[in-house]
C-alpha cells in the first residue's frame, strides 16, 4: 500500500488507471485526507517522475 497526500498526484495516479483503494484521515495533519494506493512497479515509476518535476 501507498499512501498519497497530495491531491494532484492522487489525481494524476488515477487518471493513469490505478484506483484509490480507501481514504483516511493523514495522521500528522488530521484535517487532511491521504489517498491509499495499491503499490506497484508502475506506481512508483509516476512517483519517481513526478519528484522530477
Amino acid at each position: 500500500m501507498k499512501a498519497i497526500r497530495s491531491l494532484r498526484l492522487a489525481n494524476e495516479l488515477a487518471a493513469s488507471g490505478h484506483r484509490i483503494l480507501r481514504t483516511e484521515p493523514c495522521r500528522k495533519s488530521p484535517n487532511y485526507q491521504v489517498f491509499i494506493f495499491e503499490d506497484s512497479p508502475a506506481l512508483q515509476a509516476i512517483l519517481t517522475h513526478a519528484r522530477k518535476r
